[in-house]
């Protein structure tokens, strides 16, 4: 009886696992690729106040729609800010609300889905009909109303992305704890007598990290998609604050004039929805167990 119970205790554990996943990842020519998109992003946006001499929000109408080149890389916008500077603090802003956004529908919808999984039944229909409730309705029209009806805000916005994502989490998640749960393993930890918080939490949630990790990592750049689209329509990030989505839409009336001014956030969305994408695809390569040769 304790070996089966040390074997229970360390089922889904072990050390140097992130150590491994990196360098899978850094062997992973996908991976590679991703990993410097995502890494210039975020370098980008976290000494942003070091890499720009400007001020992303002070106006100089003398140097409205200045073209690229010499003083200002970027070019400027119509109020003569420096382009540059705006897109490293707009990724601050993007990156800020993806990864606070994808935190909470993560948390939640792993929760709501091991519960369903591991319970059944009842706890199971009720999880999973919530789940078809709100997958029901277009993720942007869902979004526009929840930030619509308490009020454009950061606070807001990253709620509502979270509160929209939960429900593509919980069911993935309850789809592999069906499996899970008749496993030996989980037989052999209710036969010990463990509570089922315990199984739950030591047990299952320890075998569904990798597939969360991957969803994680692709849903931060449909996160970056929709926080830019909401800022694009004026419902997410207010003036003067820097945002992808809200510098796309004040260039749409230069497109002829000084095209840059919406070519440059849209080319920036672009490479972090790519750099996520990639790095989320070479992930799920690497943690499927059916893929010979890169298991960790």
């Amino acid at each position: 009886m304790a070996e089966v119970a040390a074997a229970v205790e360390a089922h889904g554990t072990g050390h140097g696992y992130f150590a491994r996943l990196l360098g899978r990842l850094c062997t992973h020519p996908g991976g590679i690729a991703g990993c410097v998109l995502v890494a210039v992003v975020v370098l980008g946006a976290v000494f942003a106040p070091w890499l720009s001499p400007y001020s992303p929000n002070v106006i100089h109408m003398n140097g409205s729609l200045t073209p690229p080149g010499g003083a200002h890389l970027l070019g400027t916008d119509v109020f003569g800010r420096d382009i540059a500077t705006r897109l490293l603090y707009g990724a601050r802003f993007s990156l800020l609300v993806s990864v606070l956004s994808r935190l909470i529908a993560i948390v939640l919808g792993a929760g709501l889905g091991l519960v369903a999984g591991y319970f059944g039944g009842r706890v199971d229909a009720m999880v999973m009909r919530a789940a078809d409730v709100t997958l029901a309705y277009p993720g942007l029209l869902l979004l526009i109303a929840v930030v619509a009806a308490v009020g454009p805000s950061t606070a807001a916005l990253f709620i509502a992305l979270g509160f929209v994502g939960w429900a593509g989490v919980a069911r993935i998640v309850r789809a592999q704890v069906l499996s899970l749960r008749e496993r030996d393993f989980v037989a052999a930890a209710q036969s010990l007598g463990m509570s089922n918080v315990r199984v739950i939490v030591r047990h299952l949630l320890p075998n569904v990290a990798g597939t969360l990790t991957v969803v994680f990592t692709m849903g931060l750049g449909m996160a970056i998609m929709a926080e830019s689209s909401m800022s694009f329509l004026g419902l997410g990030a207010q003036p003067p604050q820097a945002s992808w989505g809200s510098m796309l839409s004040a260039g749409l009336d230069y497109l002829r004039v000084a095209p840059w001014v919406s070519l440059v956030p849209g080319l920036a969305i672009t490479a972090a929805v790519l750099g996520f994408n990639l790095t989320g695809d070479a992930l799920r390569d690497i943690l499927d167990p059916r893929g010979m040769g890169r298991r960790i």
